[in-house]
């Protein structure tokens, strides 16, 4: 061999490394996976909170009524449906589930802080038991505003322990 010849044949080939699975994926892809769920799960719990909340439910269901093509009479009666339905879930139910009539509407005055006016609560109460003739003219505007500030009154006041 001659000084300046390097014999190259005691060499192995270069091999590179193996291509990177596709599973399971490098930790930073873990962690954006789990940020994604984490925005997910926090999404979906405002969700459930916020829209789904009794109060809001109740909210919608006033607001179906309002919308809806039912009689003066209808109104008051399905009005007083919510009303009752709104009150066994914010009051003991041996206090709300006997009312009728006159307590009821009582009850519907003395509970929302004065939101109903004591002629609203007495058509409330009474509306499936007076003829068509005898009803009221109110106005049903302000009537479903105070219906509504009502519900709201009582959510606030039960959760709030005021």
């Amino acid at each position: 061999m001659t000084p300046h010849t390097i014999d190259l044949s005691q060499l192995k080939d270069i091999h590179t490394l193996p291509e990177p699975p596709f599973f399971p994926p490098a930790s930073g892809w873990w962690l954006i996976l789990c940020g994604i769920l984490w925005i997910f799960i926090c999404c979906w719990l405002w969700y459930r909170l916020y829209y789904q909340s009794p109060q809001k439910y109740a909210l919608r269901l006033l607001k179906k009524i309002e919308h809806s093509d039912l009689s003066f009479v209808a109104i008051g009666v399905e009005t007083g449906k919510l009303l009752k339905r709104v009150a066994l879930i914010q009051f003991p139910h041996e206090q709300v589930a006997d009312l009728s009539g006159k307590s009821w509407a009582d009850f519907l005055y003395q509970h929302g802080h004065h939101t109903l006016s004591q002629e609203q609560a007495n058509f409330i109460a009474q509306s499936a038991y007076l003829p068509v003739e005898k009803i009221i003219a109110i106005d049903k505007k302000k009537f479903y505003t105070c219906v509504r500030k009502w519900i709201i009154c009582v959510f606030k006041k039960r959760t709030h322990g005021n």
